[in-house]
């Protein structure tokens, strides 16, 4: 599967703007047993910044707009394709089950 930056791709979903990176190549890094798939330049202003930890690479990546959420993740894009949010890969039922007492 081929990979992008993970910070052009929030971007991109969080303004709507085509971030196109200047290089082709990814750089991995590896942040408290999180791999970060990053182009040359966000993985060089990382170096830059000497940013050593997740934390401090997610308060360094935010949106350019009032929100201010972080563009890298706590959990890579693999890990959230592959375990679902329930262990059974179904959410909940709307609504009341059907033994609950109207009162």
């Amino acid at each position: 599967m081929a990979r992008s930056c993970e910070v052009c791709t929030s971007l991109t979903a969080s303004t709507g703007a085509l971030v196109p990176s200047k290089s082709g190549r990814l750089r991995r890094m590896v942040f408290d047993d999180r791999i970060i798939a990053l182009c040359e330049e966000h993985a060089l202003e990382i170096r830059e910044n000497d940013l050593r930890s997740l934390e401090a690479v997610q308060e360094h990546f935010l949106e350019p707009f009032p929100g201010q959420r972080s563009l890298v993740s706590r959990r890579s894009p693999m890990e959230r394709r592959v375990f679902p949010a329930r262990p059974e890969g179904r959410r909940a039922a709307d609504g009341r089950r059907a033994g609950d007492k109207l009162d």
